[in-house]
């Protein structure tokens, strides 16, 4: 499945895409608890709690929000009430998230880093999977603009992959982790590389230098669908040129791995955004270039679909 969030008047709703229409959750809830006969009190109050119109609400019910979901693609009447996707505007697909956390999971890009710094890659990386904390209310989604923060001259995009979990867990133990993660999406994790690298000199952060805005999306993609991201081929483009294009590889830690390290004596909750941290190559300052105000950005990863954004410095 493909879960979304779009834009409906001054108001934000959850959907599922189906071939290029859009089923709004809450609404084909209501319709088919009305075909089950259900009371309109009752049936009101009961999708508004299993498939509620936000997305961080939908994944807070968990398996009772999916099994629900798998009931109702079973009406015919209710696949028959489509709207075009053309005729709506995608927000993230998690407009408000639980937390955030974005990690360094992949070797190259990391000891491009390094080398870069005239360092190499201290052992404590491969020992623990580290992670900065974001904000997890500063999310865009596909074709939505992204303002250039004002303290900086040069921003960057980095091509990641995120993991969005479902489940309420602690103390997971590796594949438990993965039964708690809802699916995945793409993120740009913007950066602003001037102010990053000078809080990072004060062995802090990065705060500044990330927490002004991330896209997401188009849509969360659920695990049965995609079951192994290693090897899905991934592509960054700006302007239309080619920055990277690559395949899902060199993972120091997979998803499984960074959940089960997170969750030690610690709760991991439904909405909380897993981020792979840069895919190899997949970022201006890997490969010496930079955005521009006005720069149209490409995101691809094979089975989720393109995240188009534009750069605007206000």
């Amino acid at each position: 499945m493909k879960l979304l969030s779009y834009r409906k008047g001054s108001e934000v709703r959850t959907g599922i895409l189906i071939g290029e229409g859009i089923i709004d959750l809450n609404r084909a809830c209501l319709e088919f608890m009305e075909l089950r006969g259900e009371d309109e009190d009752f049936l009101e109050r009961y999708c508004s709690a299993i498939l509620p119109k936000d997305m961080l609400s939908l994944l807070q019910a968990g398996e009772r929000a999916l099994n629900l979901i798998k009931d109702i693609l079973r009406y015919k009447e209710v696949l028959e009430v489509l709207t075009p996707l053309e005729s709506v505007k995608l927000t993230s697909p998690l407009p408000r998230a639980n937390t955030f956390r974005d990690f360094l999971a992949f070797r190259g890009h990391v000891e491009a880093s390094f080398k870069r710094r005239g360092m190499v890659v201290p052992p404590e990386w491969y020992k623990r999977p580290v992670y900065y904390k974001g904000d997890p209310r500063i999310f865009v989604g596909h074709n939505e603009d992204i303002p250039w923060p004002k303290y900086s001259n040069h921003l960057d995009l980095e091509l990641e992959i995120a993991a969005i979990t479902y489940k309420k867990g602690k103390d997971l133990k590796g594949e438990e982790a993965k039964e708690y993660i809802i699916g995945y999406t793409i993120l740009n994790d913007f950066s602003a590389r001037d102010v990053q690298m000078e809080e990072m000199k004060c062995l802090l952060g990065p705060s500044k230098g990330k927490d002004f805005v991330k896209s997401l999306g188009p849509y969360i993609v659920t695990r049965d669908e995609i079951n192994n991201i290693l090897g899905l081929n991934v592509k960054a483009e700006v302007n239309g040129e080619v920055w990277c294009d690559t395949k899902i590889k060199d993972m120091q830690w997979s998803f499984e791995e960074m959940i089960s390290y997170v969750s030690q004596d610690e709760f991991i909750r439904p909405g909380d955004v897993f981020g792979s941290g840069t895919i190899t190559g997949c970022t201006g300052i890997d490969i010496g270039r930079s955005l521009r105000n006005g720069d149209i950005i490409d995101l691809y990863v094979e089975g989720i679909g393109v995240l188009r954004n534009k750069v605007v410095r206000l």
